[in-house]
């Protein structure tokens, strides 16, 4: 992918990072906008389908944490969003960016119960961890070690 869509995902995921930081909602005016952004620069750079792979993949499988969680796991905030990172970085590097997201929330989870400044079933917000994720996913992209080299093909589209 070009780095016109990721820098619209990028800009987008922490705009709703920090709103959900502050008031546990995500905006459909930041992830929806980022969405139709980020697609419009993946078509003028002739990555549509990748963008659209993209989206479909990342959203397809927070949708499905979602449901699977009865919609205690996640919001649908955090499901529009990553449609957002799937169209800006494409399917590979999304699921880097929400598996980061992901490992950084249990941390974050495991240190609040470790210092008892939560209890188990308390809400984590995690546009803040998606946004530290994409952040992630495009340093890695940005700066492919050994580990990841081998994925960087997947991430790019011509």
């Amino acid at each position: 992918m070009s780095i016109l869509p990721q820098a619209v995902a990028i800009s987008g995921c922490v705009a709703a990072g920090i709103v959900d930081w502050r008031t546990g909602y995500i905006p459909d005016r930041i992830s929806v906008g980022a969405t139709a952004v980020a697609l419009c620069c993946a078509i003028g750079h002739g990555a549509m389908l990748a963008a659209l792979a993209g989206g479909l993949t990342v959203g397809s499988v927070l949708a499905l944490l979602r449901y699977i969680t009865r919609g205690e796991g996640l919001g649908l905030g955090d499901v529009k969003l990553g449609v957002a990172i799937g169209v800006g970085f494409g399917a590979a590097a999304g699921i880097l960016a929400i598996g980061s997201a992901f490992v950084l929330g249990a941390g974050y989870a495991a240190w609040l119960l470790a210092t008892d400044r939560a209890a188990r079933g308390d809400a984590v917000r995690f546009g803040p961890f998606l946004a530290a994720g994409t952040l992630l996913a495009a340093v890695a992209l940005a700066h492919p070690g050994p580990l990841l080299a081998h994925a960087a093909p997947f991430a790019s589209a011509p």
